[in-house]
This record gives structure tokens, C-alpha cells and sequence, in this order.
């Protein structure tokens, strides 16, 4: 009798044991990895990705638009707070206002009737801003082109391994900058950058060249505006 009796009580204190340790675990069954996903953020209009494009689409407010490893697009007539991305191409529609662009290794494309507040920069990577265009601060690259046509900067464009291109009523309000480049990583074969200005473009400050530069400048007058500092 109590051998029958301890076989039941043995296996019901086994079964208990086991519910004990099991619920201190969460178990997932068929879970993803949220790594490679894109995120847009419900709770604050954010749109985020990581190893994966993201696309922010036609007439959108957006918060802050960021991608890491990944292209980065957005529709016409969208507004947002700053734009991000590192390794990854940005490419922007018409009709878009935000508060700053930048990328690490992409180019920057936008469309017609763009503005930003505050810069708009590349390290590794073009620049191209058309038409109707404004930028409030400065368009910056270290190893890239600058081309703005019909663009107004109110502050300075810049680089350093790249050519700038001003075309169509183009007008920089503050000075364009050619930065000293460290001859010891600068190749005696590369070709020097150009800066091209056309007839109907302007610069308001001084034309800063701390390098040699090959010039291209189609009003005379902006000449005199030359500062060679090498």
C-alpha cells in the first residue's frame, strides 16, 4: 500500500518542480531578428532602419529619418527634423523641408524646391541640390563634388577632394572654401578640383583656396574675390 502510494506522490512533485523552473523563462517561438528591420517609431515619427533601406513616403511629417548600412529615400512634399546615414546613399524629392542632411559614405541627391535650416554635408560622397532651392547653412563635403543649380546658401560652401559647380542664378552667401589637403596622401597624379561658377551665379564672400584649384569662373568679377592661401 504505501509503495502505491509514493509513485503518484513522486511523479506529482516532479511535474511541480518542472512548472517551477519553467516559469522563470519566456520562451519565444518564432521570433525575428529585429537587427535587419526597418522601424518607424508610432509613438514619435521617427523612421529608423539598420542593413536595410528606408523610405519615407509622399506627404509625410516625419520626425528624425536615419539608416545605417542602407539607402535612405524620401517622397515629394515631406518635412522632417534631421537626416542621417552612414554607408548609404540619400535621396531626396521635391517640395522637401527638414533640418539638416548628412552622410558618411553616400552621395546626396535632392530634388527642386528643397530647404534645410542648417547644413547639408557629406564625408565620402557628391552633393547635387536643383532647383528653387535653400540651404541655411553650409553644403559641405571632404571627398566629393558640390553641384547647385538655382540653389541659395546662406553660409559657405566647402570641401577638400572634390570640384563645386554653381549654375543657373546660383548664390552663395558666405565664402567658398578649397581646405588644405595633407600632401603626404595626396597623389602627385590626381588632377586638381575645378571650381565652376557660370555667368548668372554669384558669391558674396571670398573664394578661399587653400589648394590648387583649376578655375572656371565665367563673371570676371568674381576674381578679384580670389584668395590663394597655399
Amino acid at each position: 500500500m504505501i509503495k502505491q502510494i509514493r509513485k503518484p506522490v513522486f511523479m506529482f512533485a516532479t511535474i511541480m518542480a518542472s512548472s517551477i523552473i519553467l516559469s522563470g523563462c519566456i520562451v519565444h517561438v518564432n521570433a525575428k531578428d529585429h537587427r535587419y528591420e526597418s522601424r518607424h517609431d508610432l509613438s514619435s515619427d521617427d523612421f529608423s532602419t539598420t542593413n536595410k533601406r528606408v523610405d519615407v513616403p509622399d506627404n509625410t511629417s516625419a520626425g528624425e529619418v536615419s539608416s545605417v548600412n542602407g539607402r535612405l529615400s524620401m517622397g515629394d512634399h515631406v518635412s522632417a527634423e534631421r537626416v542621417t546615414n552612414v554607408n548609404g546613399k540619400i535621396s531626396i524629392g521635391d517640395h522637401v523641408s527638414v533640418s539638416a542632411v548628412k552622410s558618411v559614405n553616400g552621395k546626396v541627391e535632392i530634388g527642386e524646391h528643397f530647404s534645410a535650416t542648417n547644413d547639408v554635408s557629406t564625408v565620402n560622397g557628391a552633393i547635387q541640390i536643383n532647383e528653387n532651392s535653400e540651404v541655411g547653412g553650409d553644403v559641405n563635403t571632404v571627398n566629393g563634388s558640390i553641384k547647385l543649380t538655382r540653389v541659395k546658401v546662406a553660409q559657405d560652401v566647402v570641401t577638400k577632394n572634390g570640384s563645386i559647380y554653381l549654375n543657373d542664378e546660383s548664390v552663395v552667401k558666405g565664402d567658398i572654401v578649397f581646405q588644405e589637403v595633407n600632401q603626404k596622401y595626396y597623389s602627385w597624379g590626381n588632377k586638381n578640383p575645378t571650381l565652376s561658377i557660370d555667368e548668372s551665379s554669384t558669391v558674396e564672400g571670398y573664394i578661399i583656396l587653400k589648394r590648387e584649384v583649376t578655375l572656371d569662373i565665367d563673371n570676371e568679377a568674381l576674381l578679384s574675390k580670389v584668395k590663394r592661401e597655399y
